[in-house]
């Protein structure tokens, strides 16, 4: 799980080696889950907030594990990965259905995220569904609107990776730049042994990957100008970096 421009294709391409994932995205699975599972709690008359019952829970399960089996059998695999931006909701629910899934969380510090975005979307201007909200919100400044885009795809991100430690694997885009061999063994250690067979191809989408420069350099926001966001968004912002071993963005900007 992850958000815009945080870098998810060079993850995705450091886990193509493994012969047993079976990689898809878009496929709606997790808030489907979150949904099936509210519609449970109407049918059975329980509060929003309520954990689901038993037969929600198996109910829910046989309907994923359907879908499932079939994305991986068209592969010849053994695990589903899905690349998803899902929100905190949806992970919950898909957690309590599969309590043993593992989720990797992959974060990258907002003044990057921000730069990168803006490169991204030069010389159109910021456009698009994901972003219209933030722009609402923030009119006349596009680096506050995505501060706030960040904010709220990383704030839900960390929070849910702080009450699922067990099920969660913190990965930074900058680590992955610095450190890929680090990584590369903390997410061995996580999913556990390959499991597939090492004679299958591999998957499309892993070889001609852009180098860790330009927007996609670690630091490139640094020039991000902070005091366009304002203060509680800005305290926000250094909040979370902190959490993420970033320097506050102030700082960025002097």
């Amino acid at each position: 799980m992850s958000y815009s421009q945080a870098g998810m294709w060079r993850l995705r391409n450091l886990l193509s080696d493994r012969s047993d994932l079976a990689f898809t995205q878009g496929t709606g699975l997790l808030p489907l889950c979150e949904q099936t599972l509210a519609t449970w709690r109407h049918v059975e008359g329980r509060r929003p907030q309520a954990p689901p019952s038993a037969m929600a829970v198996a109910s829910v399960r046989s309907l994923m594990k359907g879908m499932i089996t079939a994305l991986v059998l068209k592969t010849g695999r053994s695990r589903w990965c899905e690349v998803a931006v899902a929100q905190q909701g949806s992970a919950e629910a898909f957690l309590q259905v599969f309590p043993k899934a593992r989720f990797v969380c992959l974060h990258r510090s907002c003044p990057d995220v921000i730069y990168s975005i803006l490169q991204a979307n030069h010389p159109w201007g910021l456009s698009g569904p994901a972003f219209a909200s933030f722009v609402t919100a923030h009119p006349d400044s596009a680096v506050s609107a995505l501060a706030a885009y960040w904010v709220a795809h990383a704030g839900p991100l960390l929070a849910f990776e702080e009450a699922h430690p067990e099920s969660c694997l913190r990965v930074r885009y900058e680590d992955l730049a610095t450190v890929p061999d680090q990584v590369e063994r903390d997410l061995r250690e996580f999913l556990g042994p390959d499991e597939g067979v090492a004679s299958l191809p591999s998957l499309p989408g892993g070889d001609e990957l852009p180098d860790f420069t330009g927007p996609m350099a670690p630091g490139c926001g640094k020039g991000i100008p902070a005091d366009q966001l304002p203060p509680a968004l800005l305290a926000q912002v250094n909040d979370l970096q902190g959490k993420l071993g970033h320097p506050p963005l102030d700082r960025l900007s002097d």
